[in-house]
Order: structure tokens, then sequence, then C-alpha cells
């Protein structure tokens, strides 16, 4: 399947009225990505709002689905930035694996639900390019106690 309109990844925020965040420098020894000839590790990235307020809680404890899935909105915009700032994401191939980790109450067991928000977010910015393979796991407490976690790894232009 290929995209009738050739329109930018770029273009599809702005039409969707996104922005991507300034990616912040890692707070610890590890790189935000780390590159082998055409593919991309992009470590994870969490559900931090532009104005640094983290979407936090377990879902089934003290947050819905629905504040999860925006949780995982957000950190969709984190992977997209961070991939812009890797590569450019006029440059990227495909998007070949997403992991996204759901903080969850030991009740909650529909973790694709949320985990469906971020890839809608990256296929629709991404167009084919964002078609891709996900795991969605539970987490008793992701870092900072973020609701959402996302890492991936990316085809790229050489």
């Amino acid at each position: 399947m290929t995209d009738i309109n050739i329109e930018t990844p770029h273009a599809r925020l702005a039409r969707r009225n996104l922005v991507l965040p300034k990616p912040g420098a890692p707070a610890y020894s590890y790189e935000a990505f780390t590159r082998h000839r055409d593919t991309l590790y992009l470590s994870g990235q969490i559900s931090r709002a532009a104005d640094s307020r983290i979407l936090s809680g377990r879902v089934g404890v003290d947050a819905g689905v629905d504040e999860a899935a925006a949780a995982a909105e957000i950190a969709a915009l984190n992977l997209l930035a961070r991939l812009d700032q890797a590569v450019g994401l006029d440059r990227v191939r495909q998007l070949l694996k997403l992991n996204v980790w759901v903080a969850s109450g030991v009740d909650f067991t529909d973790q694709p639900a949320v985990a469906e928000a971020a890839s809608t977010i990256l296929r629709d910015v991404l167009g084919d390019a964002g078609r891709h393979a996900r795991t969605a796991l539970p987490a008793h407490v992701l870092p900072k106690n973020a609701l959402v976690e996302l890492d991936a790894v990316v085809a790229v232009e050489e």
C-alpha cells in the first residue's frame, strides 16, 4: 500500500495542528538514539507534555483509558521529535517495531487500546512508513511515574 498523496510528515503534523516538542538531553548515561547503518534505535520516550508536565499514574488505579491514550499520543509526539532530531522525519523508510509500556493496575488488561493511540499518531504523521509491528506491555511503574513509555526501531535512509 502506498500513499496516493505525497505529503511530507511535517505537512501532516501541521494539518493535524500538532507541534513536535523540543527533545531534551538524556538525564543519565545512555544515548537518546543510536544508529547502525540504516537502522535507528530510539530510547524510551515518556508521556512528558511540552510544558514539562508528566502525565502520570496507573491505568485502572488513578487514570482511565482515555487519559492513558492521551499520554500515549504525547509520548508518540516525543518519539517523533527524537526521530526528527536524529535523522529527520523525511528520511524514515519504515517504523519497524514499536514497544509501548503502559503503567497499569493489576486488573487492567487492555494495554493495546492505549497503544493504539500512539500507533495512530505515528501512522498519520509518517504515512505508510509509519506502519509497524507493535508490542503493548503492562508495567507496574514507569520512569517519573509516567503513564506511558515508547521506544522504537526504525529503518532510515543511509
